[in-house]
């Protein structure tokens, strides 16, 4: 009974020390040390982030868009972070069993879309099995691309910070 004891509180340990290791590992973004990431994910082995620096409760601090990998960036927007105000905007709209997310910037004649949503698949009685994507959407005159993440995208709570824009529905 002791050895099982042992056993048992021994593969706790393990369990425990494994949980905190991941739980510390750092996520994959390319915000610097002291930017917190108000969206992040991953596109075809490149990352997307839009880093915010001092943000606050009411306030989303200065932003910047970046897409690339850690060893080179391929874009920055705007060329150094700054405050949300005129470059940035956030706009929300619901879907029958979900919603969508989104944080629009214009760079040149390029507009940027960073989204997640949840749509629902299931209909009738039986479950609503949401279907959960994020990505980047680009928008140039009436061309309109999507580009998805390879994993869930997350969008932090300060993004509610950014100035509100009515919800554009997109055709693509």
């Amino acid at each position: 009974m002791k050895k099982l004891l042992a056993a048992l509180s021994a593969l706790a340990c393990i369990m425990l020390l494994s949980d905190a290791a991941s739980a510390a590992a750092p996520e994959k973004s390319l915000c610097n040390a002291g930017e917190t990431p108000l969206f992040q994910c991953t596109i075809k082995g490149k990352q997307v982030s839009l880093c915010s620096s001092g943000a606050g409760k009411d306030d989303a601090g200065k932003l910047q868009y970046r897409f690339g990998t850690a060893q080179k960036i391929e874009l920055s927007y705007p060329d150094t972070p700054q405050p949300a105000n005129g470059k940035f905007f956030r706009s929300e709209t619901g879907y029958s069993g979900g919603g969508e997310e989104r944080i629009r910037f214009k760079n040149g004649d390029y507009d940027y879309f960073l989204f997640e949503r949840t749509v629902r698949t299931g209909f009738g009685n039986g479950p609503n099995n949401p279907e959960f994507s994020a990505g980047v959407i680009t928008r140039h005159g009436k061309s309109v691309t999507t580009r998805l993440c390879s994993q869930d995208g997350a969008m932090q709570p300060a993004s509610s910070a950014l100035p509100e824009e009515e919800f554009e529905y997109l055709d693509n």
